[in-house]
């Protein structure tokens, strides 16, 4: 079950759920029955402690209930289309977004031990494979978030085979990256090409997309690369979904706000860093 903050930040930042349809009950000192509060009016870090939070209601109903585990909230939503897309976000990128796959943590011990030796970026990314970046600044994911879900309601979940270990080549040095794609190709195109259908404006066309996790920079890229794919071998995961990713402050790392997953286009919001 979902806790009382997740709940609210996916029904402040989607708008498909219009948040002056709810209401919030809050528990009363002294056995008193609960207070009900307008959504719009809570503050969230302010005087009423998440843990006081007993139910969400929408128009009057009860849509998510802690002492009785329910949560409802999801079947609010509108089921999304499948046919083309009817509406397009054209809002300029910002490089402090992405939506990207970030590989099941199981994964990760091998591929950070690589990336700590050799990528400078490891404490500000995840492992990650972007499928758009920039993407939309985070201001705009209210919006965004009911494109996406339209979008990987089309692209059912795949399983991929990470194998291979490549390089882009650059002035004084070289980009090493892990292939995502070794076993198929086709599925990340579907994704990008179903994004590019609604973010217009996040898609560079003329660089092509070339699903890659970035390993790390190197002078000798083809010793890297060789040494890395004798650490790696083959590695197979689910894609089940992607995350919005962003990062607020200076050296703030790339955090996962909201995941959507592929196949039915549902969206989880993550919770705020304690």
């Amino acid at each position: 079950m979902r806790t009382s903050d997740e709940v609210y930040h996916q029904v402040v930042w989607d708008p498909r759920l219009e948040a002056e349809r709810f209401v919030m009950g809050i528990a009363e000192r002294g056995g008193r029955p609960p207070q009900r509060i307008a959504l719009a009016d809570f503050v969230p870090g302010g005087e009423i402690p998440w843990h006081r939070v007993l139910f969400f209601e929408a128009d009057g109903e009860r849509v998510w209930d802690r002492a009785s585990h329910l949560d409802r909230v999801a079947e609010l939503l509108p089921v999304p289309s499948r046919t083309a897309p009817s509406a397009v976000l054209a809002v300029p990128p910002s490089h402090r977004t992405a939506l990207a796959w970030v590989p099941p943590h199981d994964l990760w011990p091998t591929i950070q031990h690589i990336r700590r030796a050799h990528d400078r970026q490891i404490h500000r990314w995840p492992p990650h494979v972007n499928v758009l970046f920039g993407f939309v600044p985070e201001d705009d994911f209210g919006r965004a978030v009911p494109l996406v879900a339209a979008a990987l309601a089309e692209v059912p979940a795949f399983r991929a085979r990470l194998e291979g270990v490549h390089w882009f080549g650059h002035r004084e040095d070289a980009t090493v990256w892990l292939d995502p794609a070794a076993a198929d190709e086709e599925p990340w195109a579907r994704l990008r090409d179903a994004l590019e259908a609604r973010f217009p404006l996040c898609a560079d066309r003329h660089r092509g997309f070339t699903p890659h996790l970035s390993l790390g920079r190197s002078r000798d890229p083809h010793r890297l690369a060789t040494t890395s794919e004798a650490l790696l071998g083959t590695m197979t995961a689910r894609v089940t979904e992607l995350v919005l990713l962003s990062r607020r402050g200076g050296d703030e790392p790339m955090r996962a706000r909201a995941a959507v997953r592929l196949g039915t286009g549902d969206v989880r919001w993550t919770r705020e860093p304690d």
